[in-house]
């Protein structure tokens, strides 16, 4: 940088690709996040919003970048991850990976093969490769939202998550594979359900539901007898029980259910409310995280959903977001003790504490 280059100090939100940092970026324990005369990309600015770093100091002739179009200071996060070359890559790895899937499951489901740990591993192994950063997987997820709800895109999704998770909970790499393995496997048991009935857009009646809630007996008959984990088939049979005695199939309660079932459980519930359904559209996310974390201490075991809604709102930092009276902002901060509320940065710099303006909520997240 020349003698004469100002600096200036900025929020976290306002920081752009290109920006070249003027000074280091230290955590609270005098930890390096990132040094001096850093160039930011997505990623890095990412990296830094993981820390809950609010403002940043970058050179003010950085800021210019007179040769980049006008149309791209005024997209969104998400805009810009679906025009990155990661997104593109991730996109196509992923529709892959769900075809793969499809023929390996039905494989086992109709034509009784061995499981193939390795083979089923190998597809989710492929999406996730190259993301040292898994809040920049959600970013990808986030952006994925509007497809098909299909049995083999909620499972691929699930491992993700799943796998997600058991790095933030610190598994060792055989754990978070086994943990992977119980998100493919977990829902293999609706294989066998009628499609009719997957599938129906109106409300399930009694008989209906009580076919769907079969899936897990299913499911654990398929593969009772491989050679897999047995973290896997409790997963696949457990998936749907809650930690206060209120799930299915036996109503058991928190210390009669194994951990891995407990964290599918999670990433299961996120998955099917963030994804649309063809009788609803997606629900907000944060609506998601609201109704979740209610269920922290009690549905969930807290040292699982505490660490896991932490890091998915967190992962929304940067994003746009439209307000209940109307007004749009863009998320700046979390609120440690109020997830689902955190706080935006509104038109005119205005910044709104929706952990304190209880009237207002986040209605949309825009992409």
């Amino acid at each position: 940088m020349s003698d004469n280059t100002q600096e200036k100090n900025i929020f976290i939100f306002d920081a752009a690709e290109g920006m070249v940092l003027s000074q280091d970026i230290m955590t609270s324990t005098g930890h390096l996040i990132a040094a001096k005369d850093t160039v930011l990309t997505l990623d890095m600015i990412a990296k830094i919003s993981e820390y809950n770093v609010l403002k940043i100091n970058v050179y003010e002739e950085a800021a210019a970048q007179p040769e980049q179009p006008e149309v791209l200071e005024q997209m969104t996060y998400y805009e810009k991850v679906k025009q990155s070359q990661n997104f593109e890559h991730f996109n196509e790895t992923f529709i892959d990976g769900i075809n793969d899937l499809k023929t390996e499951l039905n494989d086992i489901v109709i034509n009784h093969e061995t499981i193939d740990t390795t083979a089923l591993l190998k597809n989710t192994e492929k999406i996730l490769a190259g993301y040292t950063n898994t809040l920049q997987i959600f970013d990808m997820l986030h952006c994925m939202r509007d497809m098909d709800d299909l049995t083999y895109v909620h499972c691929i999704n699930v491992a993700i998550i799943a796998s997600i998770l058991g790095k933030w909970l610190g598994y060792s790499e055989e754990d978070v594979k086994v943990l992977t393995l119980c998100g493919i496997l977990h829902d293999i048991g609706k294989l066998l359900v009628p499609n009719e009935i997957l599938s129906k857009p109106d409300r399930l009646t009694v008989n209906e539901y009580a076919i769907i809630k079969e899936h897990v007996n299913l499911g654990y008959q398929i593969v009772k007898d491989a050679d897999i984990d047995e973290r896997v088939k409790s997963a696949i049979l457990l998936h749907h029980e809650k930690c206060d005695g209120s799930g299915y199939p036996m109503g058991l309660k928190s210390d009669d259910i194994p951990d891995f079932a407990k964290i599918i459980t999670i990433a299961d519930i996120y998955d099917a409310m963030t994804s649309s359904r063809i009788y609803r559209k997606a629900l907000c996310p944060f609506h998601v995280v609201r109704d979740m974390e209610q269920d922290a201490f009690t549905k969930f075991d807290p040292k699982f959903s505490l660490p896991f809604l932490k890091n998915v709102a967190t992962s929304y930092i940067g994003n746009n977001v439209k307000l209940s009276d109307g007004r749009t902002g863009e998320v700046v901060l979390i609120n440690g003790h109020a997830l689902s509320r955190p706080i935006v940065k509104c038109e005119g710099n205005e910044f709104v504490d929706l952990s304190k303006e209880r009237n207002l909520e986040i209605v949309a997240v825009l992409q």
